[in-house]
């Protein structure tokens, strides 16, 4: 199996292990998508809120006016009233208005009055004293002035909470009783309310009855937040008892709109549509909140400001007024994506400003698609990429691939789009793991396979550069100059004849260990063996400018190794053999020229050919080094060689006459082979 296919095979197992944790969606990889769209919101910074949705604040400087919350209902008439005033389009509470209030007055009151019944007083006097009671009364009705307000509005909405019913409804809820005020009463694919429940609730808080029925409409304030404590949804609906009620955002921007009930339409797990307005929905009815930004982005006036007359003329005309406590103290805050602390009215402010100024994030049915398209085609994409890539390039390649796909994800939240980015990023960082480790192993082994291979022939050097650089060894071959070296036993087939086997072996090990050794001490690369012949080559695969010297000099050291090896031999009581040498330097072709079974690095070419052929010369020339070299070695080398022209000669193969010189020594050193005095005169040097 290729190294390739193994690759594509890794990457499909990333495919298919990230598509099963997709599957089998756990909560970490949920959390860490949920925490990477929070950032795309500090990425983007705060937004322009727009000028539609006002807050009227109960902020720490009216609680210091007006006192300590929670406040008589009395100030939330007079709140009213001077909204209606100003001219505000509609009004949205955001304060549980769920229990009636009695002031203190109301209730000494009520208790004088019971008492002047038990006493039986009658008289103008005692009807006086009741009127009196009765005036005081009606004045310290917080409730019925808040009503009073209201009634007259006609623009008020008022909050209702719901708790939530942690278990969805297995069959379509079936209405109960007769809805409260305000329910939905038109829907599309009404049939798919199993399939795509909106949140569900056990109870519901609603405003005391006589502001229930004063109030132009009601709006649920619940908010769900997710396993992390972030809110980043809107619920729009709510399910309860079989009815469907809208959030006060969604009933604010609908009477802004001054559109009738019958024009707000929830098509379940689809979208909810507010007349001419659509918002797209996730399958749970919840809608994407796109914050503008932290606490105070939007407008705000406080209630102390508003009552006093110190907001500028028309700063309220036609706007949603939402009505909320800021201050710390009152409790209603919430984490966001764009703040710790924001308060929960402004959630409500930024959920209307989205509908109204078409601010809506959605995340469409086919981002799913979208999301496991990338977990397929990321690791086949890197399966393709890496291993034309060396490791720190790689490296540099899928951060920069992961910082672009991040890029595109956040041009697209930018856009109102949001589309996932961690499992595609699984996708993409196990397939660049496992694909680095299977090279690593892999060159680790070819690492391994190259020392076997060449650590016999070659220097600890080169053995080193073909490491590092593998490619050297492909198979093929490149054209390169180089220097190649034949020696050969003279007469070796008489000498086995006359010898016994054992001793000719030994000596042959004995003879070309010496031989190797001395052409690995000049970087030279060990061919072959051909019989007792040794064929080596210098300059590949590790280049060496100077490789016709250095074969030369090995040719040197393996005559005076020789030299040294016959003396040995002669002292033995063995008989000794005498060798040649022949060099070439030329163009030749170098490289992984085996099959595919055997793996054979070496040269071919002309120059080779002439290589051994000078070897064979020495049968026929006298020379004291038994050296023969090529003219082409000679001017490679010539200002460091010491040589005797031998004259020109016709090869076996040739049919252009060939000059020779035999090789005496190296210029300016002293003579390595001890038999030859260089300095005597037998050098010449043209």
């Amino acid at each position: 199996m290729s190294a390739r296919l193994r690759i594509y095979l890794i990457a499909a197992g990333v495919v298919v292990l990230v598509a099963a944790v997709y599957l089998w969606a756990p909560d970490f990889p949920t959390t860490v998508e949920t925490k990477l769209y929070d950032l795309h919101f500090k990425l983007r910074g705060v937004r322009e809120a727009g000028d539609l949705v006002v807050i009227a604040a109960i902020d720490e400087k009216s609680l210091a006016e007006l006192g300590r919350w929670p406040w008589p209902r009395a100030i939330l008439s007079r709140l009213v009233d001077r909204l209606t005033e100003a001219g505000a389009r509609v009004i949205a509470v955001d304060i549980l208005l769920s229990e009636p209030q009695v002031s203190g007055e109301r209730r000494a009151t009520d208790r004088l009055a019971g008492q002047l019944g038990a006493l039986g007083l009658g008289g103008e006097s005692a009807r006086a004293l009741r009127r009196e009671l009765d005036a005081i009364a009606e004045a310290a009705d917080h409730d019925a002035q808040l009503e009073a307000s209201v009634r007259r509005s006609g623009r008020v909405i008022l909050p209702i909470v719901f708790d939530i019913d942690p278990v969805p409804p297995a069959r379509p809820p079936q209405p109960q009783g007769p809805p409260v005020k305000s329910a939905l009463n038109t829907f599309r694919h009404f049939d798919d309310r199993a399939a795509y429940p909106p949140p569900g609730a056990t109870t519901m808080a609603v405003p005391v009855l006589p502001l229930l029925e004063a109030a132009r409409e009601l709006g649920h304030v619940t908010m769900i937040a997710d396993s992390d404590g972030t809110t980043r949804w809107e619920a729009v609906v709510f399910e309860h008892r079989g009815h469907y009620y809208p959030s006060l955002a969604v009933q604010a921007v609908r009477l802004a709109l001054d559109l009738p009930p019958q024009a707000l339409a929830l098509d379940f797990g689809r979208s909810l549509r507010i007349g001419p307005a659509e918002v797209r929905l996730d399958p749970r009815n919840r809608m994407l909140v796109d914050y503008a930004g932290p606490g105070q982005t939007f407008r705000h006036y406080g209630v102390a400001d508003i009552l006093a007359g110190r907001v500028p003329a028309g700063a309220l005309e036609g706007r949603i007024v939402f009505i909320g406590g800021t201050a710390a103290g009152i409790y209603d805050l919430r984490v966001t994506p764009m703040s710790p602390i924001l308060p929960g009215v402004e959630k409500h402010a930024n959920v209307a400003a989205n509908i109204m100024g078409g601010h809506v994030l959605t995340r469409p049915d086919w981002v799913e698609l979208a999301e496991l398209s990338g977990i397929v085609a990321l690791p086949l994409l890197l399966g393709w990429l890496l291993p034309r890539l060396r490791p720190v390039t790689g490296v540099l390649a899928v951060a920069t691939a992961w910082v672009a796909l991040f890029g595109v994800v956040h041009l697209a939240f930018r856009s109102g789009l949001w589309l996932p980015i961690v499992y595609p990023t699984l996708a993409m960082g196990g397939t660049f793991v496992g694909i680095m480790v299977f090279q690593l192993l892999t060159e680790e082994r070819q690492r391994l396979w190259i020392k076997r291979a060449f650590q016999r022939f070659v220097s600890p050097e080169v053995v080193e550069e073909l490491v590092q650089n593998p490619k050297a060894l492909a198979f093929g071959g490149e054209v390169r100059p180089l220097s190649v070296l034949f020696s050969d036993i003279r007469d070796f087939t008489t000498y086995t004849e006359q010898h016994a086997p054992q001793e000719v072996v030994h000596m042959l090990r004995e003879y070309l260990t010496c031989m190797v050794d001395q052409v690995l001490a000049e970087k030279g690369t060990l061919d072959k063996f051909i019989g007792d012949a040794v064929m080596a080559i210098f300059g590949a695969p590790h280049a060496l400018p100077d490789h016709a010297e250095r074969a030369c000099r090995a040719a040197l050291r393996m005559m005076a190794e020789v030299e040294r090896l016959q003396a040995k031999w002669t002292a033995e009581g063995r008989e000794p053999f005498r060798i040649g040498i022949g060099i070439n330097t030329a163009e030749m072709v170098v490289g992984n020229l085996g099959s595919e079974q055997l793996f054979d690095y070496t040269v071919v070419g002309d120059g080779v050919n002439l290589g051994a052929r000078l070897e064979s010369l020495n049968k026929e020339y006298k020379t004291a080094t038994h050296i023969i070299i090529s003219e082409t070695t000679y001017e490679a080398a010539a200002d460091r060689l010491v040589v005797k022209r031998l004259g020109e000669v016709v090869v076996k193969g040739k049919t252009r006459p060939v000059v020779i010189y035999e090789l005496c020594g190296i210029a300016g050193e002293p003579p390595l082979v001890p038999s030859l005095d260089t300095a005597g005169g037998n050098g010449h040097s043209r």
